[in-house]
């Protein structure tokens, strides 16, 4: 195991386990704008991209304000369905809490816009755990790119090779990994064996971590 220092958190499906709320949300923007969407295609292309990516991808090469009010309209719509349920994922706290009085760095990294940051940083009171966020608007690439991840360890100040991310994604496993991190597969919105060939290390939640990573 490497010399770990940071700790990078993915947000959808790893703070917290919303992917069938996200799936519901889109499948009903889907039907309003009467594009394909599944099951399949939405696990295999949707997980881990940016909006910028998505809307682009849907609808083809539409202005910024186009591409705000498509957003708005979703986002709103999955914190409606969402708001009620939301909890973090099993362990999270008190690994957090670990993190946190073992004076490690923690960040998060994640293609969600700052609304869903927002909303689930603050509804579930977690923002005081993370030293850097970085969301989907500060980044020109989307996973499976690294851009993302390069840029927490850059804002923790550490080298990517000291750093872990925890990711649900396909995409964003191929991030952490190209920004050479160590990678950690969260079971949520994929099962263990879709995230094998990515990485062994698999937790299905935070009650597993510290074991795992033998801190």
């Amino acid at each position: 195991m490497r010399n770990l220092k940071g700790f990078i958190f993915d947000m959808d499906g790893v703070v917290v386990d919303n992917h069938g709320y996200h799936f519901q949300a889109w499948m009903e923007f889907s039907a309003k704008y009467k594009f394909e969407l599944n099951e399949k295609i939405y696990r295999e292309t949707f997980n881990g991209k940016t909006n910028k990516d998505l809307f682009r991808m849907i609808f083809g090469n539409i202005s910024q304000d186009q591409m705000d009010a498509y957003a708005n309209e979703k986002e709103s719509n999955y914190q409606k369905l969402y708001e009620a349920d939301m909890k973090p994922l099993k362990g999270l706290i008190d690994f957090l809490e670990y993190l946190n009085h073992h004076k490690y760095k923690v960040a998060l990294g994640t293609s969600a816009p700052t609304s869903n940051v927002d909303f689930t940083l603050d509804k579930l009171f977690l923002r005081k755990y993370f030293h850097a966020i970085v969301d989907g608007p500060q980044v020109n690439r989307g996973k499976p790119d690294p851009e993302v991840y390069l840029r927490c360890a850059t804002m923790l100040d550490l080298d990517p090779k000291n750093c872990v991310v925890f990711e649900d994604s396909l995409a964003g496993l191929e991030s952490g990994k190209r920004a050479e991190c160590e990678i950690v597969g969260v079971a949520t919105s994929h099962q263990s064996y879709e995230l094998k060939p990515l990485t062994e290390k698999i937790i299905h939640d935070f009650t597993e971590a510290r074991s795992l990573l033998r801190i």
